[in-house]
């Protein structure tokens, strides 16, 4: 899936930015926690974001 927006205040989305989560970052969910929390690969790494913050991630399917 790619990353479209984040939503949420100034400040969360330059954390996220920071993080790499940048409108059109390819993401893939690794895990699912049991409170909705998510594993995400982004680039090289893998980045663990909790449920609300899950929830600010807008995305659309990768395409081929």
């Amino acid at each position: 899936m790619r990353l479209s927006r984040v939503t949420g205040d100034r400040r969360h989305r330059r954390r996220l930015a920071e993080l790499g989560f940048v409108p059109g970052a390819v993401l893939s969910v690794l895990n699912r926690g049991m409170h909705g929390g998510l594993v995400l690969a982004l680039g090289d790494g893998r980045v663990a974001v909790d449920a609300l913050t899950a929830t600010t991630l807008v995305v659309e399917p990768a395409g081929e």
